[in-house]
């Protein structure tokens, strides 16, 4: 059981997600994976929305964004744009 779980924790997405606003009222998402990596665009979709936990499919690739992946304040961010985006 141990093992599963060292396995799944090393495969989980970590890094920093923004977005960009562009000139037309779009957003541009970016992640990059560390401090040092450079920002690069990527897809974003969000299939799940729930006052405790984001769903989120980064690039094909899920994410989960519980209470404690960021700050409070980030997170609500977070979660106003992708209700407005919706």
């Amino acid at each position: 059981m141990m093992g599963v779980f060292l396995y799944s924790a090393r495969r989980c997405p970590r890094g920093d997600l923004r977005s960009m606003t562009l000139a037309d009222g779009s957003l541009r998402w970016e992640w990059r994976d560390s401090v040092e990596a450079p920002w690069r665009a990527v897809s974003l979709h969000c299939d799940y929305l729930g006052p405790w936990l984001i769903g989120l499919c980064v690039n094909g690739r899920r994410l989960w964004l519980w209470p404690d992946s960021s700050d409070s304040a980030s997170l609500w961010q977070l979660r106003r744009l992708l209700v407005q985006r919706q």
